[in-house]
Parts: C-alpha cells; sequence; structure tokens
C-alpha cells in the first residue's frame, strides 16, 4: 500500500527529527569521529539510522530543513526485491534497536519486533527467497549479538538524553497500518 500524504505545508518548517537519511545528512567531521560515524558492520542499510540516533541520544540536535533541496538515485546498491536488501534492512535495524534502546525498553521492543519479522515473513512467503532473508537476518543478528554488547555499553554510558524526544514510543507499523494514522501530524501527536 502506498499512501502519500497531502501536502498542505505540514513539512515547510526546520524541525528536530531523529534520523536523516545518508543521501542529505551532513555531519560536522569532528562531531562524526566523536559519535564513531558509521558502523560499517551495517554495510549499505540503516548505519544513517544508527548514526542519528546516537548523535539524538548524546545531545546532538538533527534538524531537517526543508528549504534544502537534494538530487538522489534511490535504490542503485540493491533494488527493492533483492533479498540480499532485505536480509540487510532487517539484521540492521534489529542490530540498531539493540545497540541504541534503553534498556527499560529493549525487551519490549524486541519482543513487538519478533512478532512484526514473523508477519513480514508470512505476508512474503509468495517470495521465498525473501521471506528466507528474514528468518536469516534474524539468526544473524543473534550471531552478531554478542560482538555488539560492547557498542550498546558504550552508547548507553555516552547519552546524555533519558528519553529522545522525537522517537516514537509506539511502532511505527503498527500505528500506521493497524491504527490507521496516516498523517504526519497524527503520528507525531502519537509520540
Amino acid at each position: 500500500m502506498h499512501i502519500v500524504e497531502k501536502d498542505e505545508g505540514q513539512y515547510d518548517t526546520p524541525a528536530d527529527i531523529l534520523w536523516a537519511t545518508g543521501a542529505c545528512l551532513f555531519v560536522r567531521t569532528a562531531t562524526y569521529k566523536v559519535v564513531g560515524g558509521l558502523d560499517a558492520g551495517f554495510f549499505a542499510h540503516q548505519e544513517e539510522v544508527d548514526m542519528c540516533w546516537r548523535l539524538r541520544s548524546r545531545g546532538y540536535r538533527l534538524v531537517c530543513v526543508p528549504q534544502s533541496i537534494v538530487y538522489h538515485v534511490g535504490g542503485a546498491t540493491l533494488n527493492a526485491e533483492s533479498p540480499r536488501k532485505t536480509f540487510l534492512n532487517f539484521r540492521n535495524s534489529l542490530l540498531m534497536l539493540y545497540k541504541n534502546s534503553r534498556e527499560a525498553d529493549l525487551k519490549h521492543v524486541m519482543r513487538i519486533r519478533f512478532w512484526l519479522d514473523y508477519i513480514a515473513k508470512f505476508l512474503m512467503e509468495g517470495h521465498i527467497q525473501n521471506a528466507k532473508a528474514v528468518y536469516e537476518a534474524r539468526k544473524a543478528y543473534h550471531q552478531l549479538k554478542p560482538e555488539y554488547a560492547p557498542k550498546r555499553k558504550e552508547n548507553l554510558e555516552k547519552s546524555t538524553l533519558s528519553t529522545i524526544p522525537e522517537l516514537m514510543r509506539d511502532s511505527l507499523i503498527l500505528v500506521f497500518y493497524l491504527k490507521g494514522k496516516r498523517t504526519f501530524k497524527a503520528i507525531k501527536d502519537r509520540r
């Protein structure tokens, strides 16, 4: 289901955000180095979201500037139907959640994520290779988790914010699909 929200000027004002796509993200070199840059273990998917989460949790602001113009060729690394892309998206997002979620939230987040991954795998059954990629991603996550434990510890120790205002407490997928909140305002009001 592709839904395009009607533009009523809701994005015309600069706003604090949790993350920006790497295609249009500018970070000072010194700041990039302080937070450890992009996680090379991620490769091609979710690494900028992970870095932005680290930036935000350490008190840096990320701001969307709507007056900016960015040209980007999307999907140049892997096409949307690629099982490799599915694998990387699922594995890396699990690693990102593990690395950055507060201790109080981690079990709850991972429990919801388990069921969402299971549903995604079920929905992809017509695409056997992508369904298998979800399973393989979860397996790879569990294999890599011990390697990421020190990164998680470091992230939590260096965090300066007890809560990140831009971080939703509900699953965006659940809010969007199950609760029918399909506009920026409705989703923003759920924070």
